[in-house]
């Protein structure tokens, strides 16, 4: 007859074996860090307090999504749900992309965003930080969902799919929506200050401004919001078909005339005129 002890003690090997292969990364991480990192004593320590914790917390993350995940309506759903989230991305990564694009030249500088030219790898480029942050934020939540749905017994994976998932995607909708467009409007408003100051703006993903002098061909033409100020720098995004916004900082106000009226060349050192 076999000994009711003899399945745990075949399974203390395999227990050690496992948490020496969870533990054994952070301290060798670091080690790694002390022995090669260059820099004072002071910053090596940090460096390698940060590193370890980090790890720490990426291993107790990893933990609890496999807690949340495992034997719920997602992991026996995960053969059609995930297949069906990389078009929806694909779909909802440039339409949020060209909001805030929308947002950086609307409010920022009066200028509609269907007059500027912007690639669709540029409108994926600026989605990608806000819904990162939106994802990891979401990821985290779900994680400690996790850790409470294995430690205690009332947290079941139908109450998570039933009240965690609709708060969920309102958590992730909602931070997507707040990061991405507070970031594009302080992004406009660095641009604003740096072209009132006589500066050319850094570029936003993909919409880059310059500031140029504007001269009428003849005496009267029609301005759109005028008038033009010929004596000091404008600040443009491009042109749009025949025509070219700009935006005049003195008087924070947004222009519109026809290329053909106006010769437009890069402002310099000194003033227009």
């Amino acid at each position: 007859m076999r000994s009711p002890t003899a399945g745990k003690n075949s399974a203390w090997p395999v227990t050690m074996v496992w948490g020496a292969a969870a533990v054994a990364p952070m301290p060798l991480a670091g080690l790694a860090l002390t022995l090669f990192m260059p820099g004072p004593p002071a910053q090596v320590a940090r460096v390698t307090a940060y590193a370890v914790g980090g790890v720490g917390i990426c291993a107790l993350i990893l933990y609890g999504l496999g807690y949340a995940l495992v034997h719920s309506w997602f992991s026996r759903n995960a053969n059609w749900a995930v297949p069906a989230l990389v078009p929806a991305l694909a779909l909802s990564l440039p339409w949020f992309g060209g909001l805030l694009h929308t947002m950086y030249l609307r409010r920022g500088f009066g200028i509609p965003s269907g007059t500027i030219q912007v690639s669709v790898y540029s409108s994926y480029a600026a989605s990608l930080k806000p819904i990162g942050i939106a994802l990891v934020l979401a990821v985290v939540v779900l994680a400690i969902a996790g850790w409470a749905r294995h430690y205690y017994a009332r947290v079941h994976s139908r109450g998570m799919v039933g009240i965690g998932v609709p708060l969920m995607s309102l958590f992730v909708i909602g931070i997507s929506l707040t990061a991405g467009l507070l970031g594009a409007e302080t992004a406009a408003n660095r641009a604003r200050t740096a072209a009132a100051s006589g500066e050319t703006p850094a570029a936003y993903y993909g919409v880059q401004g310059s500031l140029v002098c504007v001269k009428p061909v003849s005496k009267d033409i029609p301005v759109f919001n005028g008038p033009l100020a010929t004596s000091r720098p404008l600040l443009t995004f491009g042109t749009s078909g025949d025509r070219v916004w700009l935006w005049d900082p003195r008087r924070d106000q947004a222009l519109s005339l026809r290329l053909e009226d106006v010769v437009v060349t890069e402002a310099g050192a000194s003033a227009c005129g």
